[in-house]
């Protein structure tokens, strides 16, 4: 990761936030300094507490740019998803 200044963090949400398995990477990866972006797919939670735990597990990171997406909208989103990229500058 040390060669990346941006990491996109993105999963399901599960209960309100990110499956454990992602905790799990939270605690094995550093990415202090960095611009941390998460992104979510969902069923009505939204983001839920996602954004709150990635600023936990990095306070010393950018945490910004979120986005969430309802679950079974995937397959026809990929207009939704290159418009928030785009605000994004990518």
């Amino acid at each position: 990761m040390s060669k990346y200044d941006t990491v996109f963090v993105g999963g399901p949400v599960w209960w309100g936030t990110y499956p454990q398995v992602m905790f799990t990477f939270f605690s094995k990866v550093d990415l202090s300094g960095k611009t941390v972006i998460p992104f979510t797919t969902h069923e009505g939670s939204g983001l839920g507490q996602c954004v709150r735990d990635v600023r936990k597990a990095y306070p010393k990171a950018n945490v910004t740019g979120q986005f969430s997406i309802y679950g079974h909208d995937v397959r026809d989103g990929k207009a939704r998803v290159e418009k928030w990229l785009k605000t994004l500058g990518y």
